[in-house]
């Protein structure tokens, strides 16, 4: 059957006598249906409202499912008090025989479908009964009965018990659209409701009202009152227990005085609207006893209550829902934080970690905040600033700027556990707090991350005193805030490396010149027209010296260059990897091959420092799957630093031996060595050698960080041993390819000079 909207204009002719009809036809089935289930919905409702009997009421509904769904039967089958059993509540349109038959159903995986979905508590729909597992045992029944498919909806009570099954029946194979199970999810909560107020019915005495027992039972907020009253006629239970008034209080107070003022407008024309249509849904508020706001949804409409008109108010809490949209408002805000310090390529060191830090307390809903770097060996943290709240509480007169780790307490452990903290509970006892002094800040509650480059820790960030519970929301955010303050500072940094080298090549370059410029001007004004000797007009030792001065202008000039390149390069290879662009290229490799390129790229240093070169390099070295330009920048970069901090006429070693499972190289210099303080740092993109944020950039700087990158890409091990006055000797440990290829052919060996 379809509903239409029949439209017709009659045209006449000059006499008045019908010449034809025009028309139009809609078709407002969908809209007819939808309204005619509004209707029954509401005439549930109002059967529920009159204390109709449960029957009635299911009848009423399972009727109103039949007339929008022409052509289908519509049962409604409750579990017994054991849950374990099916019986039949209404079912107007199935045969007595079928009834019978199915009465009593035990619940179960495969029990038919209104078995399995009371089972399983959830929807259960089969297109065709008589081809499906769950009919074997009523398939020649359900044959009898004329039924082809049937669609079985669990109801469920608000706290997720299931209460019985509502099954739609078609005497032909059918399977559900979207529309079907979203009509039969409403009519099965609907029937819940139902069940649930005649469920709350039972729990009391025989004599209580029906309607009473639904009403102060039911988990949503009810508020009656009169249209024009000023106060309420009843509220629920559900009311009471929120707001924490008892209920003759809130009975004495007027409706606005537990409406927040916000929402005194918005009600009071809502409450217009409501008797115009009816109903209405809307937003509000209630005030609680202790001061506290809850938010409303508010569902309200004109019911007969105690035979006056008035206005039944469904009000559900949506406090988590509030939280949700306030969370995704912060995570936006958040996100801006982000952009904006990606921005500040141009603020001072003060400016972005003050920035960073206050945005850590404000994105995370603090009262104070504080920003600590840790030195080089992580033993010791350096108080580097406060949120501006906590320098305005904290009283000491004489701050702390250093906290040594082992005997820092609770706010330390970020670093002890390596891994950010949580403490909402900072007054409980714990054996890990140390007390604080006598007008610190007093803290409730604290967070704090550790900053890492890395596997090294470089920095704690710590937030505290918000007023609910530090969640895993806020640790996220602080981290990503933290990190990217720290990788700001790092550009910020690395990009000051580069001018200061910029800068020492600039002022080599003009004192070569200065020098260049004294001799000619000293020539040219000696000697205007005649050709003289130049020992004659200046001493031999004057002009060795500027000779001496001239050339080590020149070779500062050449160490700056190669060390300004070096960074370049370095600091190229850097923005490659921050964005995920370093790529490999893994093949057959032959390790000793490699050192002779390398030797050969670097023979020309080796010679013009006459250094004595040792080599012991297998002939038959296994191959190895690794990246040959990758190795061949590993080894150039390693051999290039031996050989420039091994004195002249010094030695050089480069050594290759295969063990079990790897290749192991080791290159040796004699130079000075290296502080044994500084091994553990250098392969560091930054270390930092004293107290402050003065860093030096020896990982960059020495290629040693980079060299530790494609040792670590090639699952391999790269570590230093060094004493002051004894050398510095480099290993590097690779593992091998099985030994299935060996080298086919003799090789051009390493050179010794």
């Amino acid at each position: 059957m379809r509903y239409i909207d029949d439209r017709t204009l009659i045209k006449r002719n000059e006499k008045g006598e019908i010449v034809h009809y025009q028309g139009i036809v809609l078709d407002i089935t969908e809209r007819k249906l939808a309204e005619e289930m509004i209707k029954g919905q509401n005439r549930v409702l109002e059967k529920l409202a009159s204390e109709a009997p449960l029957e009635e009421m299911l009848l009423l509904l399972v009727q109103n499912v039949e007339k929008i769904r022409p052509g289908s039967k519509c049962s409604i089958m409750l579990l017994d008090r054991e849950k374990k059993h099916l019986f039949y509540c209404v079912a107007p349109g199935l045969p007595t025989y079928y009834i019978q038959k199915t009465e009593g159903i035990e619940i179960g995986f495969g029990a038919a479908s209104f078995g399995t979905a009371a089972y399983m508590k959830k929807r259960v729909t089969t297109d065709n009964v008589m081809e499906h597992p769950y009919w074997t045992e009523y398939r020649d029944l359900a044959a009898e009965a004329g039924l082809r498919s049937c669609w079985s909806e669990p109801i469920i009570s608000s706290s997720g018990e299931v209460l019985g099954v509502l099954s739609m029946y078609y005497g032909e194979v059918y399977r559900p659209e979207k529309e079907d199970m979203d009509f039969m999810k409403t009519n099965a909560q609907l029937a819940a409701i139902a069940l649930e107020h005649k469920l709350a019915e039972e729990t009391l005495k025989e004599s209580e009202h029906k309607f009473r027992t639904v009403f102060n039972n039911i988990n949503d907020q009810l508020y009656i009152r009169e249209p024009e009253g000023k106060s309420y006629m009843d509220v629920n239970q559900a009311v009471v227990k929120r707001l924490g008034y008892n209920k003759e209080e809130i009975l004495k107070m007027e409706a606005e005085e537990i409406i927040p003022a916000e929402y005194w407008a918005s009600v009071r024309e809502n409450l217009k609207k409501i008797q115009r249509e009816g109903s209405r849904i809307y937003e509000a508020g209630a005030v609680c006893k202790d001061g506290k706001i809850v938010p409303l949804e508010v569902s309200a409409r004109i019911i007969d209550y105690d035979g006056k008109k008035t206005i039944l108010s469904v009000a559900r809490d949506i406090t988590e829902r509030k939280k949700a949209e306030a969370a995704q408002k912060l995570n936006e805000s958040r996100l801006e934080a982000l952009v904006k310090l990606n921005q500040m390529t141009g603020a001072s060191l003060k400016e972005i970690t003050d920035f960073a830090r206050e945005e850590a307390v404000r994105l995370t809903g603090s009262k104070l905040g504080y920003l600590a770097f840790m030195d080089a060996y992580e033993t010791s943290l350096i108080m580097h600033s406060w949120s501006k709240s906590a320098m305005e509480e904290c009283a000491i007169e004489d701050k702390r700027f250093i906290y040594p780790i082992k005997t820092t307490g609770l706010w330390g452990e970020a670093v002890k556990q390596r891994k950010p903290i949580i403490t909402n509970d900072y007054t409980s006892p714990s054996s890990l707090k140390k007390g604080y002094p006598k007008d610190h800040v007093h803290l409730t509650r604290h967070m704090n991350v550790p900053i890492f480059d890395g596997e090294r820790i470089v920095a704690v960030a710590g937030v505290g005193n918000k007023e609910e519970d530090y969640d895993e929301s806020d640790l996220r955010q602080l981290t990503l805030l933290m990190q990217g303050m720290w990788q700001l500072i790092q550009r910020k940094q690395l990009e000051d490396a580069l001018k200061t080298y910029s800068e020492d090549l600039s002022k080599a370059n003009d004192e070569l010149r200065s020098l260049n410029r004294i001799k000619a001007e000293f020539v040219t004004e000696s000697l205007p027209l005649m050709r003289v000797d130049y020992g004659d007009l200046i001493d031999f030792e004057t002009w060795e010296a500027i000779e001496d001065q001239q050339q080590k202008a020149i070779d500062t000039v050449i160490n700056s260059s190669e060390r300004l390149k070096q960074m370049v390069d370095s600091l190229l290879y850097l923005s490659l990897e921050q964005a995920g662009k370093i790529e490999y290229s893994f093949g057959d490799v032959e390790i000793k091959r490699i050192l002779s390129d390398v030797y050969l790229n670097l023979v020309l240093m080796i010679d013009e420092k006459e250094l004595k070169v040792e080599k012991e390099v297998p002939p038959s070295l296994t191959h190895i799957r690794g990246d040959k330009q990758k190795l061949t920048d590993l080894f150039t970069t390693l051999m290039g630093n031996a050989i420039k901090f091994t004195p002249h006429g010094g030695t050089l070693e480069v050594k290759a031996s295969e063990e079990e499972e790897n290749i192991h190289i080791t290159i040796k210099d004699s130079g000075t060595g290296i502080q044994k303080r500084l091994i553990p740092h250098l392969f560091h993109r930054i270390y930092q050698v004293d107290d402050s944020l003065t860093r030096r950039y020896q990982g960059l700087e020495s290629g040693f960080y980079i060299c530790k990158n494609i040792v670590n890409a090639h699952e391999g091990e790269i570590w230093v041993e060094s004493e002051e006055g004894s050398g510095t000797k480099i290993h590097v440990r690779l593992p091998r390819k099985n030994p299935e290829t060996r080298l086919s052919k003799e090789d051009p060996e390493i050179g010794v000079n």
